[in-house]
């Protein structure tokens, strides 16, 4: 499956460039306040697993409600304006990279399917994936499926941010209310982490790897 390109190199050069600027200024104050650890734990867990896990893990490491859902909105939106425009430009070349070849397979399996929510409701079912807490279903593969499709980066980065920011409310809420009954196991809970974060690797390099 090719990628249908809807803006110049020039512009999505100029998206990467503006990711990388915002991102090192937010990891700059982030680290002046003395968050840099809380950001990347979050960010880490979000990217590998989901942003259920992501909420949990920072859940149990007493991260206030307003935090989770800063870090989370902040690391889906900084993901998607740096690996984006990567994504568009070399899709060919990380199609042969053996580590990245899980990831492509499974997006162009999965926008393939002319019965699923992206195909059936546009932007909407954009939004719908974006926020549903499940594994490759947070900002930056959202906005790679819909590439995919041929929408377009003006029209992508609206709806990944609208549905980034209202998931992280909502599971920021979620987790930390399940953490008011896991209070007794609270301490266990990164190690559950770590765990399911290396079974969901593993699956998904041996499963998509060769398909």
């Amino acid at each position: 499956m090719s990628i249908e390109k809807t803006e110049s190199d020039h512009f999505l050069i100029g998206v990467f460039v503006t990711g990388v600027i915002s991102v090192s200024i937010v990891l700059f104050i982030f680290y002046q306040f003395g968050l840099l650890r809380e950001l990347l734990l979050v960010f880490s867990t979000q990217m590998l697993s989901g942003r259920e896990f992501a909420m949990l893990h920072g859940a149990s490491k007493d991260m206030s409600i307003h935090l989770l859902i800063l870090v989370s909105f902040i690391s889906d939106i900084g993901a998607m304006l740096v690996g984006l425009p990567i994504f568009v430009l070399f899709h060919k070349e990380l199609k042969q990279f053996p580590l990245m070849a899980p990831f492509m397979n499974f997006s162009e399996i999965i926008t393939s399917n002319k019965s699923g929510v992206m195909h059936k409701f546009g932007l909407v079912g954009l939004f719908i994936i974006c926020f549903i807490p499940f594994q490759m279903t947070g900002g930056l593969a959202t906005a790679c499926f819909a590439k995919l499709l041929g929408f377009s980066v003006r029209e992508i980065i609206p709806v990944i941010a609208s549905a980034s920011l209202i998931a992280s409310m909502f599971w920021a809420v979620t987790a930390d209310t399940v953490m008011q009954y896991l209070e007794p196991v609270q301490h266990y809970i990164p190690y559950f982490i770590v765990l399911v974060v290396a079974s969901i690797l593993i699956y998904n390099f041996v499963h998509y790897r060769n398909r």
